[in-house]
């Protein structure tokens, strides 16, 4: 389905039959990604309703807006918009990679929405000035190299990255599916979500954590040791912090172990169920 928001489509899906009454979690992909990462996660029935959201730039979602409107404010402003007008107010959140870091940056510009955060490989920022400036010359360094190659040479380079070695081990039907997501994405909106949104340009979260209510946890693979370290750093800031380390995973948990991932969160969701 589609609604327009602040002059921008964006495309939503629910994965379940939606009823007023039960808890909703809102689901956010990652950089190259589209809602439909997430719909053989959640196959079986639950106690909650599912929403996946294809963010700007991505899947269905308009890419060709003004640049500007890339910016993570401006995304987390649309989504509160845009789950209002659906009627849910409060809800907990679920973010992958890029998607976790806009959960997180939603959670911390509109704490009294969100129930519970889930963050799957997922960072705060970061904190350096120095390291911001690095990040944003290699993540503006990869958008021009989207704008001026063909997508499928931007995606093969784009697997190779040894952040997801793991998903070489992936059955074939799987990485056929994932390649084909990817490919499917329009160059502009990549670039832009480099260019607006990347690591290197993102509001610094780190100094925001103590605003954050609502309890959160972090799944993060055993293969995944940046992404670990990070995790470890934010439960030291953040009483309300849990870690759930997946084995044999990388990255993208959920693609390389769905049924694990899918156990954890429902379990953590549930456990707010149990609690009202």
């Amino acid at each position: 389905m589609n609604t327009t928001i602040n002059g921008v489509k964006y495309y939503y899906e629910w994965f379940s039959d939606y009823e007023v009454n039960r808890p909703t979690l809102v689901c956010f992909h990652g950089f190259t990604g589209t809602s439909q990462t997430f719909k053989p996660v959640f196959q079986k029935e639950s106690d909650f309703n599912i929403l996946a959201i294809d963010l700007i730039g991505h899947g269905k979602t308009d890419c060709y807006v003004h640049p500007y409107r890339y910016q993570m404010t401006c995304l987390c402003q649309d989504i509160a918009l845009l789950t209002e007008q659906l009627g849910i107010l409060v809800f907990s959140l679920l973010g992958y990679s890029m998607g976790a870091r806009a959960a997180l940056g939603f959670a911390c510009l509109f704490p009294q929405k969100v129930q519970q955060l889930i963050l799957e490989s997922g960072s705060p920022g970061l904190e350096k000035e120095s390291e911001r400036m690095m990040r944003k010359y290699s993540d503006e360094h990869l958008a021009t190299f989207i704008m001026n190659h063909p997508i499928e040479a931007f995606v093969e380079r784009w697997e190779n990255l040894p952040l997801f070695e793991s998903q070489k081990k992936l059955p074939l039907k799987v990485q056929k599916i994932l390649r084909k997501e990817r490919l499917s994405q329009q160059s502009f909106g990549l670039a832009c979500s480099l260019w607006y949104m990347g690591t290197g340009v993102q509001p610094d979260f780190w100094q925001e954590l103590d605003k954050i209510q609502a309890s959160t946890l972090l799944i993060v693979g055993e293969l995944d040791l940046k992404f670990q370290q990070i995790a470890k750093k934010m439960t030291e800031q953040q009483p309300n912090v849990s870690i759930e380390v997946v084995s044999n995973a990388g990255h993208c948990v959920h693609i390389e172990k769905p049924e694990t991932f899918e156990q954890l969160v429902v379990a953590f969701v549930s456990s707010y169920l149990e609690k009202r």
